[in-house]
């Protein structure tokens, strides 16, 4: 099997990960990193044996493929001109820094009939792909995504961060459009919105609660599902899925609670019976499995196999469509002011 020759654009926090896993596939060469900083990218390169470039236009003609994990707010700009050459690539979330980029990466893909990945790591946490395949019927979804403030990402807000990944998480739950949303947050650093809350309401009926902070002195990654057959949370940082569902005696007879109430002599006791009795949980660890790995292991294999990836470009809009309309319904306070509550700028 010839090997995929692929490069990596943007070597810092993130993109040093993406090449040091490239490196290590046997079906892969990593035939050059990029980045504008040339001790930094010569590092990366120098460790993984291959080459430093220090503009992506030197990679034409080199290259089947590239991993693109630059700031945001550069996004579209390197991708474009990759895009138009047919190379297929896979682009860090969020897909741009504004819809209007995104969408027009988006059409340029479409239009070059070339692959377009996006980075939506959640997708390929053994925890949500398990919680994912024991969902049945979802009707209520939270989603807790907190952490400290780390100074990276800040040239977008923690919409654009981190929400978006809970964002991509319920829409691939749901399967459903948003149709209404409300949101409020508040900006503490800056200058974006540091945390964020948000209600939507998608078109089969779900209600989503989403709580996304950087300002949070631990951190949380859940997501809670509430169904027609009961409870599931998956704990996304040490993955862990959890479960509780009525015992199938109360799922063939809800009326069997009465029964059993009128039998007690004290009906209070009863409360101690509820969980484990008539309750039933189960917790299971989720694989250790690196979520990251597996992500460019499905770029990899999406481009051998000519087939669509995990997360498309239209995902990625899809989700970018929702973050923008949390970010439009934002009611903003900013506590650096302390002034009183504004809309978010992009509502102007």
């Amino acid at each position: 099997m010839n090997k995929l020759r692929m490069a990596v654009i943007g070597v810092g926090a993130l993109g040093r990960h993406h090449a040091r896993i490239l490196a290590s596939f046997d079906d892969v060469e990593l035939v050059g990193v990029v980045d504008a900083r040339p001790e930094q990218g010569q590092q990366v390169a120098t460790q993984h044996g291959t080459r430093w470039f220090s503009d992506p236009g030197q990679l034409t003609g080199l290259v089947d493929a590239a991993v693109v994990a630059v700031p945001t707010v550069y996004h579209h700009d390197v991708a474009a001109p990759l895009l138009t050459a047919g190379i297929p690539l896979m682009i860090e979330k969020p897909l741009a820094a504004s819809l209007q980029d995104a969408e027009r990466l988006h059409r340029l893909a479409s239009f070059r009939k070339t692959m377009l990945q996006v980075g939506h790591i959640e997708r390929f946490n053994p925890a949500f792909r398990m919680l994912r395949n024991r969902c049945d019927g979802p009707m209520y979804i939270r989603c807790q995504r907190v952490s400290p403030y780390t100074f990276r990402s800040t040239d977008i807000g923690v919409v654009h961060d981190l929400m978006i990944h809970d964002i991509d998480l319920v829409l691939a739950l749901t399967g459903g459009h948003v149709e209404s949303v409300d949101s409020f947050g508040a900006i503490t650093i800056g200058p974006h919105e540091d945390m964020a809350m948000a209600r939507l309401k998608t078109s089969t009926g779900v209600i989503v609660d989403l709580t996304a902070s950087r300002m949070n002195p631990t951190v949380e990654r859940t997501i809670q599902v509430w169904g027609r057959n009961g409870y599931l949370q998956a704990d996304l940082q040490t993955r862990r899925v959890s479960s509780w569902k009525p015992r199938l005696a109360f799922q063939l007879n809800p009326r069997l609670i009465h029964e059993i109430t009128a039998s007690a002599s004290n009906p209070m006791s009863l409360k101690d019976h509820v969980f484990g009795s008539w309750m039933l949980h189960q917790e299971v660890q989720a694989s250790s499995e690196d979520a990251l790995t597996m992500e460019l292991r499905d770029f990899v294999d999406s481009i051998r196999q000519r087939r669509r990836p995990v997360v498309s470009s239209a995902d990625a809009v899809q989700a970018m469509e929702v973050a923008d309309r949390v970010l439009s319904a934002m009611t903003l306070w900013s506590f650096q002011n302390g002034s009183q509550p504004v809309k978010h700028p992009v509502a102007a």
